[in-house]
């Protein structure tokens, strides 16, 4: 019955296509609208158009976009601000484990999302090969696991290891290398992580086992297959 009323609707045959041809135009001019936006900031091509929309629509409201945190950076699952009720500044990022790594400068919330995202995405970067470069020049025993981020610890190691392993094979002391490793390996578990109260220490001591664990098997097939060159 609703349908024979409409049918009813006097010029309703003109008017329709008019209708459709504006929708249409909207749309359009919407789509292009969000291809702008992920193009201006290209993590926005990891959500959504609703969420895309969203994040637009609430730009200045960082309690809203933190729920798509997650979505736009792997590594974050949450920021910090410098002040929780008025948040004009993100001075932290925080991962799904809880572990939280300081800004090394504060990122401004700003009335565009794309540029303070932008910002934040820069910043992170920064702040990641600053805390590489200083745990790279921290020795062994003065190395705090506490000071660095668990991925700037692994990849720390990596890097220590490539260096010490190429210097060892051209010495021919990859068994004289070994050895260190499995010293290294003895100083991480011998910290009891278990009765850990600190839940991020525990994670960053056990990646840190896991890579001396390889580590040693890499020097040790090295070893069996006679290497004394790199190259």
């Amino acid at each position: 019955s609703h349908v024979v009323s409409l049918c009813r609707i006097k010029g309703l045959g003109e008017t329709l296509p008019s209708l459709l041809d504006q929708l249409n135009r909207r749309q359009k001019a919407l789509n292009d609208f969000l291809e702008a936006k992920r193009e201006s900031f290209p993590r926005f091509y990891f959500i959504g158009d609703d969420d895309l929309l969203e994040i637009l629509g609430q730009s200045t409201n960082p309690h809203v976009i933190q729920t798509h945190l997650k979505k736009l950076f792997a590594g974050i699952h949450e920021v910090g601000y410098d002040d929780p009720e008025i948040c004009r500044h993100i001075i932290s990022m925080k991962s799904q484990e809880g572990e939280t790594v300081p800004l090394k400068t504060p990122v401004e919330i700003v009335p565009k999302v794309e540029i303070w995202l932008a910002d934040l995405s820069r910043e992170m970067g920064y702040t990641l090969r600053s805390l590489l470069s200083d745990c790279l020049t921290a020795t062994e025993k003065t190395l705090n696991p506490n000071q660095f981020p668990s991925q700037i610890l692994c990849l720390s190691e990596s890097i220590h290891f490539t260096e010490k392993c190429e210097l060892h094979i051209k010495n021919r002391s990859l068994k004289q290398y070994s050895g260190e490793l499995k010293s290294q390996l003895d100083m991480y578990t011998q910290q009891d992580v278990a009765t850990s109260q600190n839940r991020v220490l525990e994670l960053k001591l056990k990646a840190l086992i896991f890579d001396v664990i390889h580590h040693i098997n890499i020097v040790e097939e090295l070893l069996r297959a006679d290497v004394r060159q790199t190259g």
